[in-house]
């Protein structure tokens, strides 16, 4: 991985997130980085319509934000939503909430949404929407409650409330596409989309 980008680009390069999976995908593959949490409010974020697209207008808008504060910066944001019969699915602040959210998914299947946005000077470069679909076992009820009591801490911050790097991937039955795409990156078009820059 060193080969692909040489330090004084990855320099240029913001990647606007505070996800620690993300970070720890990057450091894996020894890409550098320096990192910026964008912290705007996503529920004023204009024109969400409760679809896939609602992952890239946050992801524009996190992109805005830094951008405005980096100038000739190369910044790059995430955003990941998902929806599961016709809803979109949020981030949980309760375990109750958890718990039912993991419930909802139990036995069905969800799509999962990031949309990745690279911009410079307040100008779009490249946005790009990954979709992965997400099939759920059969769990029992006593087996989600203990899981959310058990990682709660660390599924707080995911959508979905699941950690498929850890004990979380014992939800899953299949993953169609981009198992990275659950992380929160789609790492393939990521290298290809900022090796075209």
């Amino acid at each position: 991985m060193n080969n692909l980008f040489n330090s004084q680009f990855t320099k240029q390069v913001i990647i606007g997130t505070k996800s620690q999976s993300r970070k720890k995908l990057f450091k894996m593959m020894n890409l550098k980085f320096q990192y910026r949490s964008a912290n705007i409010n996503e529920k004023i974020v204009k024109n969400l319509k409760n679809n896939k697209y609602d992952a890239l207008k946050i992801a524009k808008a996190k992109a805005t934000h830094l951008s405005k504060k980096n100038k000739n910066k190369i910044i790059i944001t995430f955003d990941t939503s998902i929806l599961h019969m016709g809803k979109t699915i949020y981030k949980c602040h309760t375990k109750k909430c958890c718990i039912n959210t993991l419930k909802s998914f139990n036995n069905t299947s969800h799509n999962l949404y990031t949309g990745m946005v690279f911009m410079i000077n307040n100008c779009l470069i490249k946005s790009y929407l990954t979709k992965t679909k997400i099939v759920f076992k059969q769990k029992k009820i006593i087996d989600i409650n203990n899981y959310v009591e058990k990682n709660f801490k660390q599924i707080l911050s995911s959508v979905g409330c699941y950690n498929i790097e850890n004990k979380g991937k014992s939800f899953f039955k299949n993953i169609e596409k981009s198992y990275f795409n659950v992380i929160g990156i789609d790492i393939i078009n990521f290298l290809k989309i900022l090796k075209s820059i």
